[in-house]
């Protein structure tokens, strides 16, 4: 098959397990949506920075940014948003009451939230375009700071977001494999397999992947619970 479709194809399968869901979870649709555009977002933003040192994938219209990145990024993270919740059988309930003092500490809370996302994106952009480190260590200073946010401060979240790490990790990990049947040779094709730890090849994939992947998970996976300032209880009714 030809590889400048091997982008697409990738995005629409996670785009498939994103409908999935979608279409499922009635009442997760509203979460889904909130992280999966401000990832959609952060999908290309990322891409801009990926596209120095990580990987140079092939576009459907041959440019170095295309849909497949707003696709990928929506899809990833809407999934990692939900799928902790969707397999354990948990809902969302609001930690807020219906006083006015409640409503305007929500509005607080949800400014907040909105600094915290905007926080995360400096950090990765400051790590890459000030502190000159790569996009790698970039991504996994940013990632562990926003895990040790949400961890310190919901410590009720923890459980969900290392599940949400290691369920991402294996969702990652067996579309990858998928993959290879498609495209044998599609690692070397578009990752730059630098001499250095990270882009050793375990079982054909990059170690970087299976780390951007769970830490990708542990932190989307809490992040609107954290963001809108909500609880996990058990039960779909």
């Amino acid at each position: 098959m030809d590889y400048q479709y091997f982008y697409i194809i990738w995005a629409l399968i996670f785009f498939a397990v994103w409908l999935a869901l979608f279409l499922h979870r009635r009442d997760l649709r509203g979460a889904m949506l909130f992280i999966s555009i401000v990832f959609g977002i952060g999908g290309i933003i990322g891409q801009v920075v990926f596209l120095e040192d990580w990987w140079r994938p092939l576009t459907l219209l041959g440019t170095p940014i295309g849909i497949e990145d707003f696709i990928i990024g929506f899809s990833i993270g809407g999934i990692a948003s939900v799928i902790y919740i969707e397999l354990y059988h948990l809902k969302f309930r609001s930690v807020r009451s219906e006083s006015f003092s409640s409503k305007v500490k929500s509005r607080r809370s949800n400014f907040m939230g909105y600094m915290f996302i905007l926080a995360f994106i400096s950090v990765f952009l400051g790590m890459f375009y000030i502190a000159h480190l790569n996009s790698f260590y970039s991504g996994i200073i940013a990632y562990f700071f926003g895990i040790a946010v949400i961890a310190l401060s919901r410590k009720d979240l923890i459980k969900g977001s290392v599940i949400s790490g290691i369920i991402m990790l294996l969702l990652g990990s067996m579309i990858y494999y998928f993959l290879f049947l498609l495209f044998p040779n599609y690692i070397r094709e578009f990752w730059y397999l630098h001499e250095n730890w990270y882009s050793k090849l375990v079982l054909g994939i990059p170690l970087a992947e299976y780390i951007w992947f769970f830490l990708n998970g542990a932190f989307i996976g809490p992040l609107y619970g954290f963001v809108r300032n909500k609880k996990l209880q058990i039960g779909l009714k």
